[in-house]
């Protein structure tokens, strides 16, 4: 056998190796491993939502009752595994019954432009709304976690979403908190 043909052999067999590697991988796992490396004293995962094989964003909190943040992480998978790409995460305030969050996904992930997300303070809240300033409607993605903790999500792609009314209904569609953002 040739040299060039050993060198070639290799390459094919440990980039297979690569793959295989890749594609026995737990992506949730290993999303979890990179959030809990960030050594954020007391971070609960709350939900990690894959836009596609190659991008997620795990929606996370950290701290304690008193001085609670909320936020998101965007992750990227590539030929090594996933890699945290950026994080944006705020302090909760109490005072309200819905919090709010927005993320400019451009220059982040293909085929996405914006997130906007908060943890929902108000238990009677069970709808969020969103209105952008375009006049465009949207119900927001509620997801449930923990001991009856729920939080709000909603990601575009080419919709504006800065400027945005966000409401926070009843089940009975009595608006809870609006907020102008």
């Amino acid at each position: 056998m040739s040299k060039k043909l050993k060198i070639i052999s290799i390459t094919v067999i440990l980039l297979a190796i690569i793959f295989i590697n890749l594609a026995l991988k737990d992506d949730v796992q290993e999303i979890k491993k990179v959030m809990y490396s960030l050594n954020q004293p007391m971070t609960n995962i709350a939900h990690i939502e894959f836009l596609d094989n190659n991008q997620a964003i795990a929606f996370y909190e950290w701290g304690n009752q008193q001085d609670l943040y909320f936020g998101s992480a965007l992750f990227k998978k590539n030929l090594f595994g996933w890699k945290l790409v950026n994080s944006f995460a705020g302090g909760l305030s109490h005072e309200h019954k819905l919090d709010w969050g927005f993320s400019n996904l451009e220059s982040s992930f293909y085929g996405y432009t914006d997130l906007i997300r908060g943890k929902i303070l108000d238990p009677q809240i069970e709808e969020v709304n969103i209105k952008t300033d375009g006049g465009n409607e949207f119900k927001a993605n509620i997801i449930e976690y923990g001991d009856d903790q729920k939080f709000w999500f909603l990601v575009t792609d080419g919709e504006d979403l800065i400027g945005s009314t966000i409401t926070g209904l009843s089940s009975d569609r009595k608006i809870i908190e609006q907020i102008i953002q």
